[in-house]
């Protein structure tokens, strides 16, 4: 393993690498901050509206200024809003609210940016860690410059606190297999310890880095008497462990967290692996994907050639544990950008290596061809915020609320499943499902008579509102239902309401 000494006998030569990892760095944050105020429509809205309703609770229980009936309802939308991970990024963002004095939507998206940019000085770190300076700005480079990961970190869910820790765990083990002493075993254990914390799918990528080190690069016999080892261990175990005893058998909050994700069949179906191929190309492309894995084999220290190649196996793991999930929703994918980014900076630090005695030219040609990437990268992640803006869209939600009234009794087949109605409308609604819903329920086995559905979902509601046009066109019987048996209580070019507290004749 190599630990970089380089730029001690040249003090330009470190002036120049330093500027080079500023650079980066602030390029990285800077074009996260672009367009900040915007709202969270950009990027899987469903799962950020989430955490939005759980932070905006928190904060409002926490600020006599509220008007006691939002206090009331935004507690119990907060409360309604199902357990899936420990709720750090929710009460980190109650946290800022209190600081700015409002529920800004920017706060947890700076969060996230933050955190995912420090991310990027643990991948440098890493990558430093394990082969020479040029090879760490390059994973620093992808990792902070690829646009889907650009735009995904400024998402308000747990995952981009996960990757930056999964990044810092990885540094923290790969720290340990050098130096083996006690203070770097605390640290590689705690920081494995809190990824997992933070969203437990961490696990994939933390337990194979263990196994990969451990076992097939050191080996059990060398490690099994190991008192730090032992160590390790348990901080990696035991934060997450406590928090599953909590949630599953004391206060139930989990249980139903864990139905519903592990489909077997879907592992000898074509069409998965298809879907799958579908989004690493969309998330890193396949290209880099294929690259990068080749490339972990250049890794010249067999522990941390078999750590990572532990972890592109716990990546495939992951990929059959959680099928469904992992070729539906992209952001699953998002700690391959981690791994790409390790992959590419062993082949970049391989070719540097190949060009150490070579001409000048030939070395400013390298570095030309990543910076004119790098610009192309932050160019096509700048067109992609700006080119759409969502602040007009809030009138229309705040319109609905208004012209309802809040808290009045609804279903709704509505933008992400009715958080939007919950949140601007301060409207709770019964969400009526998309057709990929039923088709998800027809894949669980789950079967349902459409009258009867309609009954349960109606019973006791005053409207039902319809945002998603298209989506009431793909399914004719709630349509013709809704056409010929009640009447239009409101509607505009973007909504449109239907009165169910009586019946057509």
């Amino acid at each position: 393993m190599m630990k970089n000494e380089v730029g001690k006998k040249n003090p330009l030569k470190k002036i120049v690498m330093v500027a080079a990892f500023v650079i980066v760095l602030l390029a990285g944050l800077g074009i996260r901050l672009y367009d900040l105020t915007d709202y969270p429509f950009d990027f899987h809205p469903t799962r950020q509206m989430h955490s939005y309703l759980i932070a905006r609770g928190m904060y409002y229980q926490e600020n006599p200024a509220i008007p006691e009936w939002q206090q009331e309802m935004s507690f119990t939308q907060w409360k309604a809003e199902g357990t899936i991970e420990p709720q750090i990024m929710e009460r980190l963002a109650a946290t800022g609210y209190r600081i700015v004095g409002t529920d800004a939507f920017w706060v947890p998206r700076l969060l996230s940016i933050l955190f995912w940019t420090a991310g990027g000085v643990g991948m440098f770190l890493l990558c430093l860690e394990l082969f020479n300076f040029q090879a760490a700005l390059i994973g620093m480079m992808f990792f902070l410059f690829l646009p889907y990961g650009a735009i995904a970190s400024r998402s308000f869910q747990p995952d981009p606190l996960m990757v930056s820790m999964i990044v810092f765990a990885w540094w923290g083990i790969a720290r340990w297999s050098r130096l083996q002493t006690w203070k770097s075993a605390w640290a590689a254990g705690l920081l494995a310890g809190l990824a997992i914390f933070i969203k437990a799918v961490a696990v994939f990528y933390i337990g194979s880095a263990w196994v990969g080190l451990l076992v097939f690069g050191i080996g059990l016999k060398k490690v099994w008497k190991n008192p730090q080892v032992w160590l390790m261990g348990a901080l990696t175990i035991v934060p997450y462990a406590c928090y599953h005893v909590y949630g599953m058998y004391i206060t139930g909050l989990l249980q139903s967290q864990f139905s519903g994700r592990f489909f077997p069949e879907k592992w000898l179906d074509p069409i998965f692996y298809l879907q799958w191929k579908s989004l690493i190309s969309s998330v890193v492309s396949f290209e880099w994907f294929i690259a990068a894995a080749i490339a972990t084999l250049l890794i010249s220290s067999k522990p941390i050639r078999s750590m990572f190649l532990g972890i592109w196996v716990g990546y495939f793991l992951n990929g059959l544990a959680l099928s469904h999930h992992f070729a539906t929703h992209d952001y699953y994918q998002l700690p391959l950008i981690a791994m790409v980014a390790v992959g590419l900076a062993a082949a970049g630090g391989a070719v540097f290596k190949a060009l150490r005695d070579k001409h000048w030219l030939a070395h400013s040609v390298v570095y030309g061809l990543l910076i004119f990437a790098s610009v192309l990268y932050l160019w096509d992640v700048r067109v992609s915020f700006k080119q759409v803006d969502y602040r007009d869209e809030i009138k229309i939600w705040t319109e609905i609320g208004d012209t309802l009234g809040h808290g009045v009794p609804v279903v709704s087949l509505a933008h992400d499943y009715g958080y939007r109605l919950s949140y601007w409308s301060w409207i709770t609604p019964t969400d009526w499902g998309t057709s990929a819903d039923f088709n998800f329920l027809a894949e669980t086995g789950q079967t349902f008579e459409f009258a009867d559905l309609f009954k349960q979902r109606t019973e006791g509601k005053d409207f039902f509102v319809v945002t998603l046009f298209g989506e009431l066109d793909r399914q004719p019987a709630l349509k013709d239902m809704l056409e010929t048996h009640y009447a239009v209580f409101a509607e505009t070019g973007d909504y449109i309401v239907y009165d169910l507290r009586t019946e057509l004749p």
